[in-house]
C-alpha cells in the first residue's frame, strides 16, 4: 500500500525548519534547508509522532496540554493491514456536578475519536484500567462490517466514513437508563471516521494567521483564516466572527469558548471547520450567572451563533459541553445561498444544550448529536444521515417550526431515546408540544427513520397542537397541521413505561391528512388509526403498505 507524500506545510514542520533557518544566515542556508526538508520527509515516512498516514488514513496525535480519556484507549489501522497499530488520542467530555447539568447524568462521560479515511479501517478499543471488555455493539449497526471482542478488547471494522457509537458491556442496550435510573455513571464511546477534509489551510497560504495556544487571537486584521495550532486555546464567550473569513481547528487542538457575529450583514461566507473540538466546558450556563438563557449577543454562550447566515459552513468539528444551543445559523430562506452543517458532532450535558437549529436556510448532513435538550429543529433545507441520542431531556425532532412547503428529513437513526421524566412536554422522537403557530406540514416528508433504542422511555409520536394534562397546558396558535408523509419509519420497541402514541389537535389547530407508509413497531406493520390516542380534532389518517 503506497504512502502519500507528506505535506511540509504542516505548522509543526514549519516550526522545526524555521528554527534551523533562523540559526543559519550563510549563503548555503537555502541548500541546507532543502537537505533538512528531505531528512524531515524521511522522518515522517518512517515513524513521525505527529500523525499516522497510511493510504488516506490520518490519525491525530495527542493534544498538547489536554488529558486523554480516563476510561478508554484507542488504536487504528487500515483494514487488512497486518502492520503496526496507530495510537489515537481519545477525547473525553464529562457531565459535571454544577448548576444546569442534569443530576441524573452526573459523572457520566463520553469518549470519542476523530480520524480521516476514505477506505476501510479497524479500531481497537481497550479500557485504561486494564479490565477486560466483555461485549460490544455498534450503533447504527449497519455501519460496521464487523464488531467482536478478543482478549478483552473490542475490535470494530468500518468500511467507509461514518459516525457511530459503540455500546461497551451493554451499558445502554442492556439496561433502562431513563426514568428512575440510579446506577453508577456510564462511560460511553463513539468512533468518528470522517472523510478527508477538503480545503485544509497551511501556514504558507495567503492570509493565514497561526494562533498559538495561550495567545489571544485577533478579532480582525489583515488575515482571512485563523489557524488554531495544536494545543489548548481559550477565546472566551462570543468571539467575533466575520464575513469572508474562516476559522480552522485541527484534530489536535481544542478551543474553549464560543463564536458569534454581532451584525446581520456580517454573517455570510463564514467557514468554521476542522477535526478539533470547540468546547463550552469553561462557560457557565446562564442560570448560574443570573441571566436569561440566551445571555444577549455580547455574552452569547451558544458555541456557534451566526445572524444573517448565508453561504456559511460548519464542517468536521466536535462541539462538546455546550452551555446553550450548539449551532444557530439564523436566517430565512435565501435562494442560492444555503448554509451547510456537515460531519459535525455534538455532545451536551446541560439544560438548553440543544443541537442544531437550521432556521430557514441550512442543510444538515452526516452529523452525530447526543444532547440533553432538543436535538434537531425540523426546518431548513433538508436533514439527512444524522445519528441522534437523548438521555435526560429533549426531543429528536422538534416540529414546532415545521414549514408548510417541501422539506425532506431522511436516513436518520435514533439510537437512544431516553428521558428522566415522563409527565412533561419534552423528550420523544417526533414532538409537537403546543408551541408556535400557523399552517404547517404540506410537503414535509420523514422517511427512512430508524428508531432502534431497545428501551425508549417515552412514546415516539407526541404530536399535540394542544397539550393534554398531565403533560402541560401550552396551545399552538391558529393553523392546521396537514399533509405530512411518514415513510419507512421503523420502531424497535415501544415506551418501556407504557406511554401512548399521541395525536391531539385543537379547534383552532387541527391535525389532518397525515400519511403513514410502512410504519412498523417491533417488525409489525401499523395499519390502523387505533395505534394512536387521538381526539376529535384529528382526521383523515392514511395507512399504506
Amino acid at each position: 500500500m503506497s504512502q502519500p507524500m507528506p505535506s511540509l506545510d504542516d505548522p509543526r514542520h514549519e516550526h522545526f525548519l524555521r528554527l534551523f533557518a533562523e540559526r543559519d544566515t550563510t549563503p548555503h542556508a537555502s541548500i541546507q534547508l532543502h537537505v533538512m526538508k528531505a531528512l524531515l520527509i524521511g522522518i515522517i515516512l518512517f515513524g513521525s509522532s505527529y500523525a499516522a498516514l497510511a493510504a488516506d488514513l490520518v490519525v491525530y496525535p495527542a493534544v498538547p496540554g489536554l488529558a486523554p480519556s480516563a476510561h478508554y484507549r484507542l488504536r487504528i489501522r487500515p483494514s487488512g493491514d497486518s502492520g503496526a497499530w496507530r495510537d489515537a488520542f481519545a477525547w473525553q467530555t464529562e457531565c459535571k456536578d454544577e448548576e444546569a447539568y442534569f443530576d441524573t447524568l452526573r459523572g457520566w462521560t463520553h469518549t470519542y475519536v476523530n480520524f480521516e479515511t476514505s477506505g476501510p479501517v479497524e479500531i481497537e478499543i481497550s479500557r485504561v484500567n486494564g479490565q477486560p471488555i466483555r461485549s460490544a455493539a455498534v450503533h447504527p449497526k449497519r455501519q460496521a462490517s464487523a464488531c467482536s471482542v478478543k482478549d478483552g478488547k473490542a475490535l470494530v471494522k468500518l468500511d467507509k466514513p461514518c459516525l457511530v457509537a459503540v455500546d461497551i458491556d451493554g451499558q445502554m442496550d442492556g439496561q433502562d437508563t431513563g426514568k428512575g435510573y440510579q446506577g453508577p455513571p456510564l462511560h460511553t464511546i463513539s468512533l468518528f471516521a470522517n472523510p478527508p477534509l477538503a480545503g485544509k489551510p497551511t501556514l504558507h497560504d495567503p492570509g493565514v494567521l497561526a494562533v498559538k495556544p495561550g495567545e489571544k487571537p485577533p478579532a480582525d486584521g489583515d488575515w482571512r483564516t485563523l489557524y488554531f495550532l495544536p494545543g489548548v486555546h481559550d477565546i472566551g464567550s462570543a468571539f467575533p466572527v466575520h464575513a469572508n473569513r474562516q476559522y480552522y481547528i485541527p484534530g489536535d487542538a481544542i478551543v474553549y469558548g464560543s463564536f458569534h457575529n454581532a451584525e446581520w450583514p456580517d454573517g455570510h461566507h463564514i467557514r468554521l471547520f476542522g477535526h478539533g473540538t470547540l468546547s463550552g466546558a469553561r462557560l457557565k450556563h446562564a442560570s448560574a450567572l443570573g441571566k436569561l438563557f440566551g445571555g444577549g449577543s455580547k455574552g452569547s454562550r451558544k458555541p456557534i451563533e451566526i445572524f444573517g447566515a448565508s453561504d456559511t459552513q460548519v464542517e468536521g468539528l466536535t462541539i462538546a459541553d455546550s452551555a446553550s444551543h450548539s449551532v444557530m445559523l439564523i436566517n430565512g430562506y435565501k435562494e442560492g445561498h444555503p448554509n451547510d452543517v456537515r460531519w459535525t458532532k455534538i455532545f451536551t450535558w446541560r439544560a438548553n444544550g440543544d443541537g442544531i437549529n437550521p432556521f430557514g436556510n441550512t442543510r444538515i448532513e452526516d452529523c452525530f448529536i447526543r444532547t440533553q435538550d432538543d436535538s434537531l429543529y425540523a426546518n431548513g433545507l433538508g436533514i439527512r444521515r444524522v445519528v441522534l441520542w437523548n438521555d435526560a431531556n429533549g426531543s429528536s425532532f422538534v416540529l414546532s417550526a415545521l414549514p408548510d412547503h417541501k422539506l425532506i428529513i431522511e436516513d436518520c437513526d435514533v439510537i437512544y431515546s431516553r428521558a428522566k421524566w415522563h409527565h412533561w412536554s419534552g423528550g420523544r422522537v417526533f414532538n409537537m408540544r403546543g408551541e408556535g403557530e400557523g399552517a404547517a406540514g404540506a410537503g414535509v416528508i420523514f422517511r427512512n427513520i430508524r428508531i432502534s433504542d431497545p428501551r425508549p422511555t417515552l412514546q415516539q409520536f407526541f404530536i399535540c397542537m394542544a397539550m393534554p394534562k398531565p403533560y402541560g397546558d401550552d396551545q399552538r396558535g391558529r393553523g392546521d397541521l396537514s399533509g405530512i408523509l411518514f415513510q419507512n419509519i421503523s420502531i424497535t420497541a415501544p415506551s418501556v413505561i407504557g406511554e401512548p402514541q399521541m395525536l391531539r389537535g385543537s379547534d383552532q389547530a387541527r391535525i389532518k391528512g397525515l400519511t403513514f407508509e410502512n410504519l412498523t413497531v417491533g417488525g409489525k406493520r401499523v395499519t390502523s388509526p387505533a395505534f394512536f390516542q387521538a381526539n376529535e380534532f384529528v382526521e383523515g389518517l392514511n395507512f399504506e403498505k
